[in-house]
């Protein structure tokens, strides 16, 4: 499988990485598209890429968007932990506000749950892993096959998300976690800001994984 990163860093967005995975058959799924432009679409079309899937691993505006530009050219749904669906539609909770935006979804969206194993590509399969703190929804995306983990705001190369912001669990923190430390060491983790990073350097380095 193949993944594409995408960087958004410019004066009036915040820095966040979005993702497409795609097969070899051309079919693929959007991570966290977090800025509203044609980047996504253009290297959709460019590499004749058919989405199936918007997966997000929380509701904060700087993952979420872009998602209404892609939904219209692509009709696909949108997954997201039940417990964040509602940011999606409340520019307060998703904090676009903060930035002088308005969003508000207009896709379909399709409830997860913990444990959940979607099977929507034909080359690997996808597990849910709840991982609530940053937001009581957040949700990391493990790529069974391959050991590719899309883990948003829960784990960062050397750090984790916030817990301070309103949607926040603190008290989940180790459990959530937890649930990443028993992965495969050679895991490849994609986040939802900064640097990719692997796994096993993330049990030597990461003073939030040393528990």
């Amino acid at each position: 499988m193949h993944v594409e990163k995408f960087n958004y860093n410019s004066i009036d967005e915040l820095v966040s990485n979005t993702y497409v995975i795609s097969e070899t058959s051309g079919k693929c799924v959007v991570v966290d598209p977090g800025k509203d432009d044609y980047g996504i679409v253009n290297y959709l079309s460019k590499n004749n890429l058919t989405p199936c899937a918007i997966l997000l691993t929380h509701g904060h505006y700087d993952h979420i968007g872009g998602i209404n530009r892609i939904t219209k050219l692509y009709k696909v749904p949108v997954y997201i932990n039940r417990l964040d669906e509602d940011m999606l539609y409340n520019s307060k909770l998703n904090l676009s506000h903060q930035l002088g935006a308005t969003f508000q979804l207009d896709a379909e969206v399709i409830a997860l749950d913990d444990g959940q194993v979607l099977d929507l590509l034909s080359e690997d399969k996808i597990k849910i892993i709840h991982t609530p703190f940053h937001t009581k929804g957040s949700t990391c995306y493990y790529f069974i096959n391959n050991k590719l983990l899309f883990s948003g705001d829960t784990l960062f190369k050397q750090s984790i998300g916030r817990d301070d912001l309103p949607h926040a669990d603190p008290s989940q923190t180790r459990v959530s976690l937890n649930k990443i430390k028993s992965l495969p060491k050679e895991t490849k983790i994609y986040p939802g800001h900064g640097p990719n990073t692997v796994l096993e350097s993330e049990l030597l380095l990461n003073n939030f994984l040393i528990f």
